[in-house]
């Protein structure tokens, strides 16, 4: 189905592109007047997600898809961060510091304004903007670490200086903000996945408590995690017995984990399994000034396409800066995979694999995992080193339409199993045929991105049940773990092999990095888990294999060989900390 342009998304965009301009001046001050009012508040408050700083961009890209399995792919950038050499001064950590805050402020002045109308302060609007309150501070803490905690509005310049605090604390105010929401949160889907309702909420709470049982949060002993493992397990189960959300089985033309992102580039919202619980919604690509984004999304996160002309491209324009990692082909290659599946690595030719339409077919692939066949595309197209008459030789070479990465400009082999540590994320691709234009050439896109997938609660679920029980069980295994295999095409081990704690531990998290890569997740995970710099280490040793290329290689190796235990948390800007006297640099920056 078509997204439905409800008011609210109308009033949203004319917010996140104008300001409070288009605005009653009457509506902002000394409460609200009617509800429709009300909702432009609400909008502001929202409205920072789909801001560039936040998830269009700088937090959801730079800041947070750089971890084991994405890496930035060039060599040369002024933006610092994706090599993890910022700095307090690095302008896109402003940024999105900044913009976190500015959603902060918007709430504390929508619910201070709310309070002062003639709705009840508990009214519905209200409590959308306390959740959404306590999910920017969540995304704070953990990303800042310890951050000043602000719960009412800024009326004077002396109320600037506010002294940080500390992370866990910070979270316990997250998790007491979420719960008081639960009773007043929409049951109903109708306003998902824009908007947040209950089954959201309680998604985002086993989210939140599984961060606060990791291993990079101070002040927590073993009682506590526990009790933290167990409301993450009860958090997730409501969803799950909810009977709300389901994974996408797909339908004839594509399989049910492609279409989940088919639908996000589509603009389209899946109201028949519901998978996707809440996105950022982009709509536009600065066309015109009522075709208005600030997201990247498919630009920067998709593959690369940049041709000399457009006419005979099915992909619009994308820099297709993020690819996925050595480890990860080799996560969905080998890892948790059965003996007698196929493995395809030792051929490269076109009597094995057959090529259909601009495709591999399927039926010629036994043993792929559809979710590698999707986020790490066997294809690309031609970029700005290999427009036509480019006779330079590289390792690997993409053609111009859905031509399958082949060994070298001067031959004509191809195989859906080289260019392994080289591909781009396929995950939010430009192609036309799924976003409705064709020939856009601009770097703002209308591909939504994901907050929460109901994949992700799954996973969630699993874990907190392994972690508080000691150990998983069959029915946890058949429940959580084997309909997303099955999904993505797989076979499975049997549960005897995973059904100590530490094997069904690692399958969690290997799932999780196959399920979920490209989703601003990974990087908090190996934080919570404490493998943070182990993992980012392996880089290194990883690219020295033949099956990187020279550049690819250096990009990663310089973004492994920068990380250092400071990189656990953003360092706190240093503009803010020249407004704000109260507050102190983290440790180590």
């Amino acid at each position: 189905m078509k997204r439905k342009i409800y008011a609210f998304a109308a009033s949203l965009m004319a917010v996140s592109s104008c300001g409070f301009l288009d605005v009653d001046p009457d509506v902002m001050v000394g409460g609200y007047t009617s509800e429709e009012d009300a909702l432009y508040g609400l909008a502001g408050v929202y409205g920072v997600i789909n801001n560039e700083p936040f998830y269009g961009n700088y937090y959801s890209l730079m800041l947070s898809n750089v971890d084991d399995l994405c890496y930035f792919n060039r060599t040369s950038t002024s933006n610092y961060s994706v090599w993890y050499q910022h700095d307090a001064g690095s302008p896109e950590v402003y940024a999105a510091w900044k913009e976190i805050y500015k959603g902060i402020g918007n709430a504390n002045s929508f619910m201070e304004d709310m309070a002062e109308s003639e709705f009840d302060p508990e009214h519905r609007l209200y409590n959308e903007a306390r959740f959404l309150r306590a999910y920017y501070y969540f995304i704070l803490a953990q990303a800042w670490g310890d951050v000043p905690l602000r719960t009412t509005a800024m009326t004077s310049v002396g109320s600037v200086e506010c002294a940080a605090t500390p992370q866990l604390q910070v979270l316990q105010w997250v998790v007491s903000e979420m719960e008081a929401c639960l009773p007043l949160a929409e049951d109903a889907l109708a306003n998902a996945p824009s908007r947040v309702v209950k089954t959201t909420m309680w998604g985002i709470l086993a989210r939140v408590y599984l961060f606060m049982a990791g291993e990079s949060v101070t002040g927590t002993n073993d009682e506590m995690k526990k009790e933290y493992f167990r409301k993450a397990m009860e958090y997730s189960g409501e969803v799950i017995n909810s009977g709300k959300h389901r994974l996408n089985q797909g339908s004839d033309d594509h399989d049910g984990y492609s279409q989940i992102f088919i639908n996000m580039i589509s603009d389209d919202y899946d109201t028949e399994y519901r998978e996707s619980m809440w996105e950022a919604d982009f709509m536009g690509n600065r066309s015109s000034s009522d075709n208005w984004s600030n997201g990247c999304i498919g630009d920067l996160l998709g593959l690369q396409s940049q041709p000399d002309k457009y006419d005979n491209v099915n992909c619009n324009f994308a820099y297709g800066q993020y690819s996925g990692s050595l480890k990860l082909w080799y996560l969905y290659w080998e890892e948790d995979r059965t003996d007698d599946e196929t493995r395809l690595g030792e051929a490269t030719n076109d009597e094995t694999f057959s090529w259909d339409d601009g495709d591999y077919i399927e039926e010629s692939l036994p043993g792929w995992d559809r979710r590698q066949f999707w986020n790490m595309s066997p294809y690309n197209y031609q970029g700005g080193t290999l427009r036509s008459g480019n006779t330079t030789l590289d390792t690997w070479v993409a053609g111009i339409d859905r031509t399958p990465y082949r060994e070298s400009t001067v031959t004509t082999e191809h195989s859906p199993a080289i260019a392994r540590a080289t591909r781009d994320c396929g995950k939010f691709r430009r192609e036309t045929e799924y976003e409705g234009i064709k020939g856009d050439r601009g770097t703002y896109t209308p591909i939504n991105y994901p907050i929460l997938r109901y994949a992700d609660v799954l996973l969630m679920y699993a874990e907190a049940y392994n972690e508080y029980h000691g150990a998983p069980t069959e029915q946890v295994f058949k429940d959580c773990i084997l309909p997303i295999r099955d999904r993505a095409g797989i076979k499975t081990r049997p549960y005897s092999e995973y059904s100590s704690q530490e094997a069904f531990r690692q399958l969690v998290r290997n799932e999780r990095g196959r399920e979920l890569v490209f989703e601003s997740i990974r990087k908090y995970d190996l934080i919570r888990w404490g493998i943070f710099e182990s993992s980012m280490a392996q880089y290194i040793d990883d690219a020295s294999s033949s099956e990187w290329t020279g550049n690819t290689a250096t990009a990663a190796s310089t973004m492994a060989a920068s990380v250092q235990s400071k990189h656990i948390v953003l360092p706190i800007p240093s503009i803010e900390l020249g407004v704000n006297k109260a507050l102190r640099q983290n440790p180590l920056w």
